[in-house]
Order: C-alpha cells, then structure tokens, then sequence
C-alpha cells in the first residue's frame, strides 16, 4: 500500500475539500507536477487547470480556478478561487460563458476589460475540457 498524506483544499468563500491520496497531480506556473508523500516542503502558483489526486485506486478530478499549493511535511494545503467536480458543472452554462468571453475578445470594444476575458474564457474551456 503506497503511503498517503492529507490534502485540504479550501476556496474564499469557505467551500473545502479535506481527504488523504496517494498522488496529487496540479499545474503550477513552472509546469505540471506530482506530488506524493514525504515530498519537500513547497509553495508554487495553480494555474486555471485541472487537479487531481489517487486514493486506493480510484482518480478524482477537479476544474480548479487557479490559486496557491502549499506542501508540507504530512498535509498539502490548496488555496484555490473555486473548485468544481465533473459532476457540479453545469455544460450549458459553462458554453454560453465560453461564447460571451470570445465576443468580448473579438470585439474589439475599448471598453472591455480583455484581461478579465481572457481568463473568463481558460476558466470556461477549462470546466467544458473536465465534463467532456
């Protein structure tokens, strides 16, 4: 049996996720990387991206909005802005966000914030690419 070691993950608005895996795997800013028991301390950037971790052979995966990974000695703390299952996003709703941010971009409107697109529109790719 491989070693385990405590995850939480907690967003702004008090939503947590506290369990054990065997393997947690997250993109961070420098690239996607695993994370397992008795690794060194650590603190790295989540980028908009999909997490997932191993517990006794089964894979849980989640839409995370970026945020910040803290690995410690026997726990992993993930700060993120939200995080979502499969099974909690809403398809429709995350296409329709899809469309509005490419119109935004496309649109060539000087009033419209393009940063905040931009990250609209990973955000929304990033939940549609988690449910299909």
């Amino acid at each position: 049996m491989a070693n385990k070691f405590n995850i939480k993950m907690v967003t702004p608005d008090g939503k947590k996720l506290l369990d054990d895996c065997e393997i947690l795997n997250v993109v961070t800013s420098t690239g996607a990387m695993g994370i397992m028991a008795k690794h060194l301390p650590l603190v790295a950037v989540l980028e908009i991206s999909h997490l997932e971790y191993k517990k006794d052979k089964e894979v849980f995966r989640y839409s995370i909005a970026g945020g910040i990974l803290n690995v410690q000695k026997d726990e992993t703390i993930i700060l993120v802005e939200s995080f979502e299952k499969p099974n909690e996003i809403d398809l429709n709703r995350a296409l329709a966000s899809k469309e509005r941010a490419e119109k935004r971009i496309s649109s060539n409107d000087p009033n419209i914030d393009l940063k905040r697109a931009e990250v609209a529109l990973k955000r929304a790719i990033n939940r549609i690419s988690l449910v299909k």
